[in-house]
């Protein structure tokens, strides 16, 4: 019976899609359209659908389903590592990009620095550092929102995960890290000096001799678990097995969550404002929550699980525009989907992106409208893999809890001191198909409210 199964599956060559010129396959048309190359295809050719990029052959699932067999049924058979190759040279054998036991056993290590007391302990940093920060924005009239917002979350990741203290080092280590990650998506991969990808290694060495002074100087100090830092979480960290994560190892996962620390909360946090200056009633109604929750003292950590509305705001502008628009794997086990055999060898990409605007789990899905996620609607849950703007499964990110503290902690601030308007305006662009391509040019406007609170 089996047999007969695995015969009757549809082979990949048969799958819709084309595989485009030789090596570089639609290469070239993803790397300039993003995220209209998968709304293209997608319309062409349905939920799934072939191509090749670069010499690899890719199948494109798209939907619930998809996302679940993908990131838990048949997990085991899919290489992250594989899927995440290209960002090994900047971030080493981080988190993302292991599989397996190694995976399990760094997760397991990981996984207190993002929780529980861990995530409470810094919420004070982090607010500090946003309201220094967001001061001046009634003086300046004018933000670039991505720009700024990325300064800011770069602050708060250097400051955390590197354990930088003075401006100084900040400063330093941030501009090191924008150099880094600059050449993340460079196909000519030349270590010269006079290269984007050389700068970046240089970057790197800078970023890892650095990391390697700090780690020495914390290994000399008593009560590491004290500190209100990530770095020294790491340090500390030991498994039930008495596993603990070596130099190289904390280096390698201190530099990518720097990088997934800011990128993606400064990105999400943007169109948040987008959202909100084109809907001034909703900015209202999350004033009013917090006016409520809050009064006129300051916030606290303990207020930002009392805000069900400023929660649903963030899962709108997760689901609108997540923080990646695709994730892929490397198949290293055949695997099948919807009557197609997938061999070992390709690769899968599922989207977030694309889940997300179905109308058969949303309704009206171009539109902004956080109240599907309250009850009773509560539209996320009508599949386990409905939302997955930061993943699921073993590779859910471990990151959420504290970008949704960030992004709390930003948001509360904003609206107890401004209220803002966002060119260009939402009736112009939307529905946004190409974040990517705008983001950039976001600018808010931004009025003082006469009476701020504390």
């Amino acid at each position: 019976m089996t047999v007969q199964l695995v015969q009757q599956l549809k082979s990949p060559s048969e799958m819709p899609g084309r595989y485009g010129l030789p090596f570089l396959g639609e290469g070239l048309d993803l790397f300039r359209n993003e995220e209209l190359f998968y709304w293209q295809h997608y319309r062409r050719y349905g939920p799934v659908f072939k191509t090749r990029i670069l010499g690899q052959n890719f199948a494109f699932l798209i939907g619930s389903d998809a996302n679940r067999l993908v990131l838990q049924e048949v997990a085991d058979c899919l290489s992250s590592h594989l899927g995440w190759a290209f960002l090994e040279p900047m971030f080493g054998k981080a988190i993302l990009l292991q599989d397996g036991a190694e995976h399990r056993v760094s997760r397991r290590l990981m996984y207190p620095v993002f929780h529980g007391r861990a995530i409470a302990s810094y919420f004070e940093t982090i607010q500090s550092i946003v309201q220094n920060f967001l001061q001046d924005w009634g003086k300046r009239g004018t933000i670039p929102l991505t720009q700024d917002f990325r300064h800011l979350t770069l602050t708060v990741a250097s400051r955390l995960f590197l354990g930088s203290q003075t401006e100084s080092e900040v400063e330093q280590t941030s501009q090191w890290f924008t150099t880094l990650v600059a050449a993340r998506l460079a196909i000519l991969r030349w270590n010269m000096p006079f290269t984007l990808y050389g700068r970046s290694q240089k970057a790197r060495q800078k970023l890892q001799n650095f990391l390697r002074k700090i780690i020495a100087k914390r290994q000399r100090q008593e009560n590491l678990q004290e500190s209100k830092d990530v770095l020294n979480l790491l340090l500390s960290a030991t498994d039930e097995q008495g596993n603990q994560l070596s130099e190289s190892e904390i280096i390698d996962q201190a530099l990518f969550l720097l990088f997934a620390g800011h990128e993606t909360t400064a990105t999400l946090i943007s169109w948040v404002l987008f959202e909100l200056g084109s809907h001034p009633e909703w900015r209202d109604r999350l004033r009013e929550e917090l006016d409520r929750v809050v009064g006129d003292a300051p916030l606290q950590v303990e207020h930002l699980k009392q805000l069900p509305q400023m929660t649903n705001v963030l899962k709108e502008a997760e689901r609108l525009y997540p923080p990646v628009y695709g994730i892929p794997r490397g198949v290293v086990k055949d695997i099948e989907y919807a009557g197609y055999r997938i061999p070992a060898g390709w690769y899968v990409d599922i989207s977030p992106m694309l889940t997300h605007r179905l109308p058969e789990l949303y309704t009206d899905p171009d539109r902004f409208d956080p109240e599907r996620f309250a009850p009773p609607r509560e539209e996320d849950k009508k599949h386990p893999f409905a939302l997955v703007g930061f993943g699921g499964g073993p590779h859910s990110c471990l990151g959420f809890e504290f970008a949704q503290m960030e992004m709390k902690i930003i948001l509360a601030t904003l609206l107890r001191q401004y209220d803002w308007t966002v060119t260009p305006v939402r009736e112009t662009i939307a529905p946004v198909r190409q974040p990517s391509k705008i983001q950039d040019k976001l600018r808010a406007h931004i009025q003082q409210l006469r009476q701020t609170t504390r």
